[in-house]
């Protein structure tokens, strides 16, 4: 048997078509010319739908999708019924359920990354794409410099200064007024201000927030009422959505938002998390699908101006492998 012959490197291929699948899919969700082509692949063979559905249990287990079965006997749009079926009532064959599956997986799949997308754009008054970054002026004459792949909103009246992170990081410079605190409300704490510098980063997980200069208070969402944390130049205090747990830690203040002028400083930070702000990057989509590599702790100093030298940079102490599945799909592996 030749290498290329060889189960895993078979099944490894597999997924690695799935997931250029679902990249385009997302990419182009109407295009009925790549969804006929899509469905064929599916159709092909037991082991193009097995592919396609352990991707999206994969995204399940990552909690970025519902996990959920089809009824049987719904009809699914584009799933073709065996060729058994009795005249009484509607029964698949095992391909005819994998495709079933795999068909309604999808949709859940479109439906959740393409929905909070579209309510995001919606809602957000400053936005960036991938590899983007912006500084907005806002009314009070307060700077906010967005990361990639960021979403704010800004709601300002005559006695308040608010804004909302809807997704990704910002790193703020505010005006100082007394009268008037600056709060910025993140998906898991809000911060208050009177003039000062710090970044805010949706991470996914949890809220992180890193003060460059002066002083701010932070309130966990999930706190008791009156619960602030005051932090300090370099502070870093994140915060975990699941259960609202707050941690502390410190940055040199000079390495806060380096993402401003194309680098990336981390401390002791989970390689998962290092990923991911590669990604706002990166135009194609970053996977890991050893789960416990995404907790492996990271110190260092990336150049974003390359994400897939930055990405190679990353992994080398560990011994991992970025693997250019297609134009679309990066894949961090160990072997």
């Amino acid at each position: 048997m030749s290498v290329t012959d060889h189960p895993q490197q078979q099944q490894e291929r597999l997924l690695e078509d799935a997931m250029d699948w679902l990249m385009r899919l997302n990419e182009a969700p109407t295009d009925t010319t790549l969804i006929a082509a899509w469905e064929d692949w599916l159709e092909a063979s037991e082991a193009h739908a097995g592919a396609w559905a352990r991707i999206c249990r994969t995204w399940a287990a990552l909690g970025d999708m519902p996990t959920a079965a089809p009824e049987p006997v719904l009809p699914v749009i584009g799933a073709v019924p065996s060729r058994a079926a009795s005249v009484h009532g509607r029964r698949f064959s095992r391909r005819g359920l994998g495709l079933a599956a795999a068909t309604f997986m999808s949709a859940a799949l479109v439906a959740v990354f393409v929905a909070p997308t579209v309510q995001t754009r919606l809602e957000a008054d400053f936005r960036t794409g991938a590899g983007e970054t912006q500084i907005v002026t806002l009314a009070d004459g307060s700077e906010v410099t967005l990361a990639p792949e960021t979403a704010l909103a800004e709601d300002f009246d005559g006695g308040a200064r608010h804004v909302r992170l809807l997704s990704g990081e910002a790193f703020f410079e505010v005006e100082r007024d007394t009268a008037r605190p600056f709060i910025v409300a993140a998906p898991d704490a809000s911060v208050r201000v009177l003039g000062t510098a710090f970044s805010v980063r949706d991470t996914g997980h949890g809220t992180r927030v890193e003060l460059a200069h002066g002083t701010i208070a932070l309130t966990p969402e999930a706190a008791e009422a009156g619960t602030e944390l005051t932090l300090q130049p370099g502070d870093v205090v994140t915060v975990e959505r699941a259960d609202g747990k707050t941690e502390r830690s410190q940055v040199n203040p000079t390495d806060i938002a380096l993402w401003r002028t194309g680098q990336l400083a981390v401390t002791d930070q989970p390689l998962g998390d290092v990923v991911a702000l590669i990604q706002r990057q990166h135009s194609g989509w970053i996977v890991m699908p050893e789960s416990d590599i995404a907790a492996l702790r990271v110190t260092g100093l990336y150049d974003l101006s390359d994400p897939d030298k930055a990405l190679m940079a990353l992994v080398a102490p560990f011994g991992l492998q970025v693997r250019k599945a297609s134009p679309y799909l990066r894949i961090i592996s160990s072997r």
